[in-house]
């Protein structure tokens, strides 16, 4: 009778099994994943061509992972692209598409829509933004909407790894101004843009952040060395990442390629389940979003990204590759913008709703105390001594742009009138719209005039608080060109 009854048991244990084969599996194989980002990096690495740069770690991360060419971010600045990040939907479309809300006007989640912590979480995955480990991790969120409940499970690496299957992220400050030195860094070698003064303040200010790239990839280097260490590299996904693009004036704040394209580094161990599109030492040209980084990630756990996600897992079988790429930026502390982008693999058209003045002048007061070349520009300019697509940086901004990017990869010849682009400008100004309308962008409109008021008193106060630093910055600028 025993024995029946335990074969009777065992029968109804091995159907529950039948019935989801692969509940065993998921629990035993559930991979940890880790995402490592930098802030404010374009791909300015060795893996993507950059030969200034010393970066062994991400380079050999990508020689036997997937390095993705054509990411872009949806907004050109940390806290709006965080936001989007945070939960795989356009912060537009959030109504978070703003940078720096006080804390009372921060927009609360909307209703139905969670974090990727959140939804990790619910899957059986222990959460950590991760302070203060192999000499980085600062555990920066940045999200500019309330959040219900707690937004991770621990900020401790050790708690972390005690907690497993992790979704983990690892924040680091490096390549964020300002800058520490240029060690390593040969200015005399660097590749400028066009549109900046081929000026030994130039050079030496990119010196500076091609050191930051360069120290990210050492701490790069240190965490995947403390994974093995630890048993954990056979059972960790290894994402690396920006926030968004390169802190130089035209390129965080702005929808060039400079502000939003940012580099892209996937390690799938190789006894874990690959996605369909994965392929180990390859490079992939697609058109991708970051947001869709957080669909793909759901599916590397397991699961399957929720309707309401606005991003795609990119690396499955039945997505369809993006044909075009939607970005925006609004306002950025007390400048007043408000621009909106559409990108294929060959044109960007960008629409500037909002003209707050020329590219240089529309420079917050951190910005005007920390950026040399805002000054450099101003100074050069005064004294005509910049080219026209330096020139272009002082004079107002356009409301239309239109750029052909196999011809102009630096996005400095504006195509808008220009007969043999008109198709061009119409298709892409027509799925602008089309974005704008499906997305529920709720950045175009009028602002709150209690909104209106925080912005334009954060600049007075700012303003007044960095008022001594943006004269030293001038000064230190103009000694180039005493006599």
């Amino acid at each position: 009778m025993k024995y029946r009854r335990y074969l009777a048991c065992l029968g109804l244990i091995l159907a529950s099994m039948a019935s989801s084969p692969d509940a065993l599996a998921d629990e035993v194989s559930k991979p940890n994943i880790l995402w490592i980002i930098a802030e404010d990096m374009s791909p300015d690495l060795g893996c993507y061509g950059n030969a200034v740069v010393t970066t062994p770690n991400i380079d050999g991360l990508a020689a036997k992972g997937m390095r993705f060419n054509r990411v872009f971010t949806t907004a050109p600045a940390c806290s709006p692209s965080r936001t989007a990040m945070a939960t795989g939907v356009y912060q537009t479309t959030l109504g978070a598409h703003h940078m720096r809300y006080s804390k009372a006007l921060m927009p609360q989640l909307p209703e139905g829509i969670k974090t990727l912590p959140q939804m990790l979480r619910e899957r059986g995955y222990y959460t950590g933004n991760i302070r203060g480990i192999a000499g980085t991790g600062m555990a920066k969120d940045d999200w500019q909407f309330k959040h219900r409940g707690k937004r991770w499970d621990t900020k401790s690496w050790e708690e972390l790894v005690k907690n497993q299957p992790f979704y983990a992220q690892i924040n680091s400050s490096e390549s964020h101004r300002r800058f520490a030195s240029t060690k390593g860094i040969n200015a005399e070698d660097i590749r400028l843009p066009p549109y900046y003064p081929d000026h030994p303040v130039t050079r030496h200010d990119f010196a500076g952040y091609f050191a930051e790239v360069n120290q990210f990839d050492a701490h790069v280097g240190k965490i995947l060395k403390l994974l093995d260490d630890q048993g954990l590299s056979e059972n960790t996904i290894v994402c690396v990442l920006s926030d968004h693009g390169r802190p130089m004036i035209r390129g965080k704040n702005w929808l060039y390629d400079s502000g939003i394209h940012i580099p892209l580094v996937i390690y799938i161990p190789e006894g874990l389940k690959k996605p369909a599109r994965y392929r180990p030492g390859t490079t992939d040209d697609s058109l991708t979003l970051s947001i869709d980084l957080v669909a793909q990630t759901i599916q590397m756990a397991g699961g399957t990204p929720p309707d309401w996600m606005q991003g795609r897992p990119f690396l499955a079988s039945n997505t369809e590759p993006r044909q075009y790429l939607h970005a925006a930026a609004d306002r950025f502390g007390d400048v007043d913008s408000c621009s909106r982008s559409v990108r294929t693999h060959r044109y960007k058209y960008i629409r500037n709703f909002k003209q707050p003045g020329s590219i240089n002048e529309s420079s917050t007061a951190y910005r005007r105390s920390s950026h040399p070349i805002y000054h450099l520009l101003n100074i050069m300019g005064e004294k005509n001594l910049l080219t026209p697509e330096q020139s272009r940086l002082l004079a107002p901004l356009a409301p239309e742009e239109l750029y052909d990017l196999e011809k102009d990869p630096y996005e400095t010849v504006n195509l808008i009138g220009d007969e043999a682009y008109q198709a061009v400008h119409r298709e892409l100004k027509a799925k602008m719209q089309q974005w704008i309308d499906a997305s529920k962008d709720q950045g175009i409109g009028p602002d709150s005039e209690a909104l209106i008021k925080h912005f334009e008193d954060y600049g007075v106060k700012t303003l007044k608080a960095r008022r001594e630093k943006i004269e030293e910055m001038r000064l230190f600028v103009e000694q180039h060109f005493e006599e």
